[in-house]
């Protein structure tokens, strides 16, 4: 639900007021839906993983720690059961029992509900519950990448019913719920009853600042307090040096930045095309001037510190005579030699974000010189994101954030996962990848999961269901009055329960 609606249904109940000590935290955009069977773009996620609480949960070493579950067993390759931790409570007082996450899993699993939740529980055929408070799983075979898929936030049984839960009618059992006001925004209050113990940070409230300039300003004069990944680069540096207040960090990013490619374009099928357009494109141009060096140019989907990335692929320099003979070799020769007549058109689809807009015309630009023709059409986020989710573009870029296991490549590349099966929202298609990633997914043991995902990230850069672009730094802009706050490379907020705001 967009902001507006959620002012719009508040606006009937009690205002409670602002919790004392509330942190500020400007969005660039309204997030997407906080029901946590859809919640898939970075804002939602973000908001609803303080809200709601999952069966499992990221640990500092890439793997998985326990959450809403004590702990987990295998009684037999295809069986998984969850212990819950004792007297945890939902946000309205009632207990967290195995039935309430029978229900949520029985809704993501549901082919009509459309969750996109469920590209990530392919082997699941049943969940029942074995007692009050255990929760067996049944798969059809040996799935490595299970844990992955226990990380749906639970909801109470009888709102797992519904089609879609609205925002102000989100009950979850994390750390905070959400607290109604009268505004354009999002907050959430501590939940003073949260089984991980009392939660230290009163409040935390989400603005929407779509403009990059006020969100700088509105950090520099203190009418907010944190910012993540939604500033200019010069701004960051700006605040670096000129704003003792704030306290910039920079750090690692389980994020990768990519150029979208519609494989049901029939010049975009082409892979030669795909690589004219993987030279053609200054990434190094983009990344140094644009970007202030606040990204590394990327080669595939896994970040460098990610245990199964993979350093020996192909990959595009910026070369625009190999890019104007690959379309040369592909039919799209030049038709007037140095006139203006171009080699074929695409429609590029970008947000209304500053930053995404000046990227978008410098890339446009890049292809124009090599007879590319790009129109750039520039929506707000709602409707850009739709039109990505309908196949409804040519081009585009976004960002995958809090990239943990490396079965992202098969809900993403996958055949069988395009729209709302999964993410696969280029329509790309080759059997060599559904092959490799279905391996990949049942494969167990560690040593040879990772031979399998080299050979998936050898094969990705060889077909380019994406263009590469970079993988952008973790920067995060914070007063300097909030404490024992680190960020974390998957950019989720979990550690603000345990952070403070000095008066």
């Amino acid at each position: 639900m967009a902001l507006g609606a959620i002012s719009a249904a508040a606006g009937c109940r009690t205002n409670a007021g602002p919790p004392a000590d509330l942190l500020r935290i400007g969005l660039e955009a309204a997030p997407g839906s906080l029901d946590p069977r859809f919640a898939t773009d970075a804002n939602a996620s973000r908001i609803a993983g303080l809200v709601h609480c999952s069966l499992v949960q990221p640990d500092e070493k890439g793997g998985w720690a326990p959450s809403l579950a004590s702990g987990w067993t295998q009684p037999d390759a295809r069986t998984w059961e969850f212990e819950l931790q004792p007297s945890v409570l939902f946000h309205d007082g009632a207990a967290v029992t195995s039935a309430d996450v029978v229900a949520t899993y029985r809704s993501v699993l549901d082919p009509t509900t459309a969750s996109p939740k469920r590209a990530a529980l392919p082997s699941v055929t049943g969940v029942e519950a074995a007692g009050p408070d255990r929760v067996r799983f049944h798969l059809s075979s040996p799935d490595a990448t299970f844990l992955e898929g226990a990380t749906v936030g639970v909801l109470p049984a009888r709102l797992a019913s519904v089609s879609r839960v609205a925002a102000e009618a989100q009950i979850g059992c994390g750390p905070y719920r959400i607290a109604p006001t009268g505004d354009d925004r999002v907050r959430v209050e501590a939940f003073d009853r949260w089984y991980g113990g009392a939660v230290s940070l009163p409040g935390v409230e989400f603005l929407v600042v779509p403009d990059t300039v006020m969100r700088t300003l509105q950090l520099e004069h203190g009418d907010l307090d944190f910012v993540a990944n939604a500033l200019e680069p010069d701004a960051v540096r700006h605040l670096q040096t000129g704003a003792p207040q704030l306290r910039v960090s920079v750090s690692e990013y389980d994020a990768f930045q990519y150029l979208g490619i519609n494989h049901r374009h029939p010049a975009l099928a082409k892979r030669n095309v795909r690589r004219a357009i993987a030279h053609a494109i200054d990434r190094e141009g983009i990344v140094r001037y644009l970007l202030e060096n606040q990204a590394q140019i990327a080669s595939g989907l896994l970040p460098p510190h990610h245990t199964f990335f993979e350093a020996h692929v192909s990959r595009y320099r910026y070369d625009p005579d190999t890019a104007r003979r690959l379309l040369d070799q592909a039919g799209f020769p030049d038709p007037d030699g140095a006139g203006p007549l171009p080699r074929l058109r695409l429609r590029y689809s970008t947000s209304t974000v500053e930053l995404r807009r000046r990227i978008a015309e410098v890339i446009a630009s890049d292809l124009a010189a090599v007879g590319i023709d790009v129109h750039i059409e520039s929506y707000e986020w709602g409707t850009f994101f739709a039109d990505i989710a309908a196949g409804d573009y040519d081009l585009y870029s976004l960002a995958w954030i809090g990239i943990r296991d490396a079965d992202l490549f098969r809900t993403v590349f996958h055949s069988a996962m395009t729209p709302p099966a999964g993410n696969n929202r280029g329509f790309f298609a080759n059997s060599r990848m559904d092959r490799l990633t279905e391996r990949g997914r049942r494969c167990a043991d560690a040593r040879q999961r990772q031979a399998i995902y080299r050979r998936v990230q050898r094969a990705a850069a060889r077909q380019l269901p994406y263009v590469p672009l970079w993988w952008p730094r973790n920067v995060v802009v914070m007063s300097a009055r909030l404490e024992n706050f680190t960020p974390h490379p998957s950019g989720d907020l979990d550690a603000l329960s345990r952070a403070r705001l000095r008066p």
